[in-house]
């Protein structure tokens, strides 16, 4: 995990040696338990979320809960590419490096949440797809590119890159480790690439917009739930969640949680 993209692909899957194996490696994938019905969104995620829908209409879902047995609150992650007719799943995330509430770094090299939560979703049967909050903000069309390649590489199919022909290849950035990802807080990085972040896109056309309708909607194999969130640290709830962040009016705590 020393750069972004970073790709990780279970193990059963990785070792399968025809996509016939491909594909019966991913019947053992696990779905998600529900869908947030008010799912939390990054300052990062307009424009990637628009061009996920346009290139893969009818596969990116939001707000997906999946069970995580070590805390009461579940993971959700940024974006899931699911193809149902293939039980393939996909955790996208975006790697921020540091909180703006507390300004601590996270999703830094060798991150122990990072790592615990990486080999829960590969258990699972997910892939994962890591990129840096800036390569989302800066080229979200060629970060949608590096996910088709993913794709195209684990079914053997290059169809997938067709759309992409135009797009240039993500450059790969390095992970910071804990003590630059305490550097970029200080000097406010993450502001000098949010700050210049363009408006998303209209749709060039009506079917375009129905496409992107069709996308945001929720998968028909999920079932919607709420989900009542308690602090970490002494339990009492139900409190205000924001995003990753958690703010306890009873202990005060305030923290970024996975």
């Amino acid at each position: 995990m020393e750069r972004f993209p970073t790709v990780l692909i279970p193990p059963a899957i990785a070792a399968a040696e025809s996509p016939l194996q491909v594909q019966a490696a991913l019947q053992q994938t696990l779905p998600p338990m529900g869908v947030h019905m008010k799912a939390p969104k990054g300052h990062s995620e307009s424009q990637f979320e628009h061009d996920l829908w346009r290139y893969f209409p009818g596969k990116i879902q939001t707000g997906l809960l999946v069970s995580n047995p070590a805390c009461k609150q579940p993971y959700v992650p940024d974006f899931a590419y699911i193809d149902q007719s293939l039980n393939l799943h996909i955790d996208l995330e975006i790697d921020e490096p540091y909180a703006y509430g507390t300004q601590k770094p996270i999703h830094y090299l060798g991150s122990a949440k990072d790592q615990q939560r990486n080999q829960y979703f590969l258990d699972q049967g997910w892939l994962i797809i890591r990129f840096s909050e800036e390569q989302v903000v800066r080229s979200p069309a060629s970060c949608c590119k590096a996910v088709a390649s993913a794709i195209a590489t684990l079914l053997g199919d290059s169809a997938m890159l067709h759309p992409f022909r135009q797009v240039a290849t993500l450059k790969p950035q390095k992970r910071w480790t804990q003590a630059e990802g305490q550097g970029m807080a200080e000097q406010a990085y993450r502001e000098k690439y949010l700050v210049a972040q363009p408006p998303p896109q209209p749709p060039k056309n009506s079917q375009s917009r129905q496409l992107q309708k069709q996308a945001s909607r929720p998968s028909t194999r999920l079932i919607s739930a709420s989900f009542t969130f308690y602090c970490p640290e002494c339990g009492d709830g139900p409190i205000r969640w924001q995003g990753h962040y958690v703010s306890c009016p009873t202990c005060h705590y305030d923290e970024f949680v996975f």
